[in-house]
């Protein structure tokens, strides 16, 4: 590690130089272009004033919703755009002189239609996208993920800050909503649900080591914690519903980055003939590239590259289609037979993943009332493992490899979705949709020796294809300009258990005045399981859809034009969760999905028995950037609790009691053309539950052991960590150059990872996370 910090370091100081060498004739000066839209039916709306506040700069759309202010000076802004009988917004952007900023802008209508520019609040980045998410939810930008230290550039490392939101684990990306298990989340890009958007995915879960989706692709998302609207179907914990932005329509762009996630191309612009845009990037490892340079030392050396883009078609004012590709592999060989330290026990590791979903959406308006929106998808991950058992001396040599796991599966499915809204008046807002899926599956696994995970030999080869159908109805209801009231019905079928499942969601908020709101949510959520699941036994076939049920209750204060407290309390009342069938011990599925081994357990019987309960209490202070700061501060109390086949009611693996998340950042402007921006983040958990270990019979086993009557019975220290990362920032004309220094753990903090009972030293190891992590980056754009 210390030799990727210094090659590191190195190369950001030189490129930082060469900037600071170059002389700058007159300020750069960038162009802001985009479209507004009406939110509810996507058409243009003519004469909206865009400017940007405390500038004389701004401009009024055409009657295509287009704008233009062209020559402004490069920095941080306040846009706002207004317009008669819609409700203004605001928000902050950043404009370098690398690339154009292009924006499209979606404006909800004022409840009383009115010939004067509605004046009262303004709608900013507070409020998620979805005007159906009453509660639990939030608005994702792309500048969050760029900016705050600890991300890595990584967007799911990011919602870990979000209030409820658990990110102890310096190692995987998991999103751990609320005490619900990774598995519990839904991921979706551009309409379509993903299954797992990471490198050296598991399969089963939702989270990994490193993220495979591109953040400098990303446009303005939503994120949701719990009662969440009906259109979110198959999850039942929370929603990370992610947009893709637009490409520049008018001139091609190019962005070129190296940093400690990889090597990344970028290009975007105009599609000539067929009238659009495309965006598309390509990241190839940092690690793998360096390792034909350097020698790290490490067992293994992870190597990926992923690939995203996205194409846009305008047909005619009321068609357009767009595509959304987005592919991934990833393989490392973790070799510890080549160290001194190996010993009888140990592994050589192989493992690998490949990833894609490509999106076809076609939107069409029937009317300024009615608009339609038709997917076409497909997805697929292929999951590559293997385990090979090491067996040595005393003296630490090799004496024989022997093969013990070998995996192969694949799965996926392809969809035809539609949506269709209906927006009748102002005041009322439906929608509905129909998916139909097919999923498909090629699973192989295979087990060749006793030890490890079972007590004999096992295989799997399954070949075959499912149907999975879903669908909602959701009635948005603005009865006064106070109390917006929404309502729906997702419901599911899946064929190869024969179960159906119907789930109502209910969300309503009253405004008390400009500044606050009390907001409330109740939903019945229900999630299918991961697909090995049902082939590990014929039994599994019998297995139930997982149920959670959300009650939420909150208040949300505005306490400046860029600043919100939000307060929410939650109870989840959770059942019919996977336990042992002809086993009585504490094992559930509520507590699976955080580690990169199996997703439940081969050749096991499990029965629809388990039950559980999650509820606690969030705060939230946010200060948007403004005046050169930021300032984000989440406070969050959760239990955890669970019960498996044993009948005993205990709290789980994410009963961390309690999460506090510090971040802000100070923006410095040396000169009109470059600034310095300091960020920091400081996170404190409770410590993460675990089981003890059974040394006597890990020695008589020759493998870990543990106690399963004190499943999660003890607890690690709490878990803290303090982050700090510095930005430069340089614009030339036509080119813009940003260099950032990241320190994750900047006072090396020994936070535990796990334990095992290592068998040359006869004792319990305890594994740290990391420790002092240097991470850094260049980016250029032109």
């Amino acid at each position: 590690m210390r030799n990727i910090a210094i090659c590191m370091l190195f190369i950001i100081i030189t490129f930082q130089g060469i900037a600071l060498a170059q002389e700058n004739n007159g300020l750069p000066r960038q162009t802001i272009k985009g479209k507004v839209f009406n939110k509810v039916n996507k058409l243009p709306i003519v004469g909206a004033s865009v400017s940007i506040l405390g500038t004389k700069y701004g401009n009024y759309t055409n009657k295509d919703g287009s704008f233009k202010i062209e020559k402004v000076q490069v920095g941080r802004y306040t846009i706002r755009i207004t317009a008669v009988g819609y409700e203004p917004m605001q928000f902050n952007i950043i404009l370098n002189s690398g690339s154009e900023l292009n924006l499209n802008i979606e404006l909800i209508e004022s409840f009383v239609q009115t010939d004067t520019v509605y004046v009262s609040a303004v709608k900013d980045k507070f409020s998620p996208n979805n005007e159906a998410a009453l509660v639990s939810s939030a608005m994702f930008t792309i500048d969050d993920a760029q900016r705050f230290a600890g991300s890595r550039m990584d967007v799911a490392r990011m919602a870990q800050n979000f209030a409820g939101v658990l990110g102890a684990d310096d190692r995987r990306n998991d999103i751990i909503i609320r005490g619900g298990s990774p598995t519990e989340l839904l991921w979706r890009l551009d309409g379509l649900d993903i299954p797992n958007p990471n490198h050296f995915a598991t399969q089963g879960a939702t989270g990994g080591p490193v993220s495979a989706l591109n953040s400098n692709l990303l446009d303005n998302s939503d994120f949701f914690t719990g009662a969440f609207p009906a259109e979110y179907t198959g999850k039942m914990s929370g929603v990370f519903d992610i947009k893709l932005k637009k490409g520049n329509n008018e001139k091609y762009e190019f962005l070129g980055e190296f940093g400690f996630n990889g090597i990344e191309l970028g290009a975007q612009g105009p599609l000539p003939v067929l009238k659009g845009s495309f965006i598309a990037n390509y990241r190839y490892s940092f690690l793998d590239l360096l390792d034909k340079i350097v020698d790290f030392g490490f067992a293994g050396i992870p190597r990926y590259s992923d690939f995203t883009a996205k194409f846009d078609l305008p047909i005619n004012n009321d068609n357009n289609l767009s595509v959304t590709a987005f592919l991934g592999t990833s393989d490392i060989f973790i070799q510890d037979s080549k160290l001194d330290t190996v010993y009888t026990g140990d592994f050589d590791i192989k493992n690998g993943t490949d990833l894609a979903s490509i999106g076809i959406n076609w939107y069409h308006s029937f009317s300024d009332k009615i608009f339609g929106e038709m997917i076409l998808g497909y997805v697929y991950g292929r999951y590559r493992n293997e385990l090979d058992s090491i067996t040595t001396d005393n003296n630490n040599k090799v004496l024989s490899l022997d093969k013990w796991f070998y995996g192969n599966s694949s799965e996926g499915y392809y969809t035809l979705k539609y949506n269709l809204n209906y927006s009748p008046n102002r005041q009322n807002y439906f929608t509905a949709g129909i998916e139909a899926r097919s999923p498909f599956y090629r699973l192989r696994e295979e087990r060749f020796t006793v030890r490890g995970f079972g007590k004999k030999p096992w295989n799997l080869d399954k070949t075959g294809n499912s149907l999975h159908f879903l669908s909602y109805i959701n009635w948005n209801w603005r009865i006064t300009q106070s109390i917006t009231l929404n309502t729906g019905l997702a419901g599911q079928y899946f064929d190869l258990t024969k179960k159906s499942t119907i789930e109502p969601r209910i969300g309503f908020s009253y405004k008390i005045d400009d500044f606050s709101s009390i907001n409330l949510g109740y939903g019945i959520h229900r999630q299918i399981l991961p697909l090995l699941t049902y082939f590990y036994s014929d039994d599994n076939k019998n297995l139930d859809f997982m149920q959670s049920i959300h009650y939420v209750a909150g208040y949300s204060y505005n306490i400046a034009s860029d600043a919100i407290i939000k307060i929410e309390g939650y109870y989840k009342d959770i059942s019919k969760a996977p336990v042992r069938k002809d086993k009585k011990d504490s094992w559930s599925f509520l507590n699976s999905g955080v580690n990169f081994g199996l997703i439940g357990g081969q050749d096991e019987a499990y029965i629809s028995e388990g039950i559980g309960r999650a509820y606690g209490a969030e705060l939230s202070l946010i200060k948007n950037f403004a005046n050169a700061y930021y300032l984000m501060t989440t406070a969050s109390y959760v239990r955890q609790q669970y019960k498996g086949s044993d009948g005993v009611f205990r709290f789980g693996a994410f009963d961390n009691i309690y999460i506090l998340n510090i971040l802000g950042g100070y923006e410095v402007v040396i000169s009109p053309s470059f600034s310095i921006e300091i960020s920091g983040k400081y996170t404190i958990a409770g410590g993460a539950p675990y089981t003890p270990i059974d040394v006597e019979r890990s020695i008589l086993t020759k493998e870990t052991k543990f106690i399963d009557s004190l499943a999660y019975s003890l607890r690690n220290d709490p878990y803290s960590r303090f982050d700090i990362r510095i930005d430069f920032r340089n614009n030339f004309k036509n080119l813009a150059l940003v260099s950032y220094l990241s320190i994750e753990n900047m006072f090396n903090t020994r936070n535990i990872w796990f334990r095992w009972f290592n068998q040359q030293k006869g004792a319990v190891t305890e594994i740290p996370q990391l420790g002092f992590f240097f991470v850094g980056g260049i980016r250029i754009e032109f």
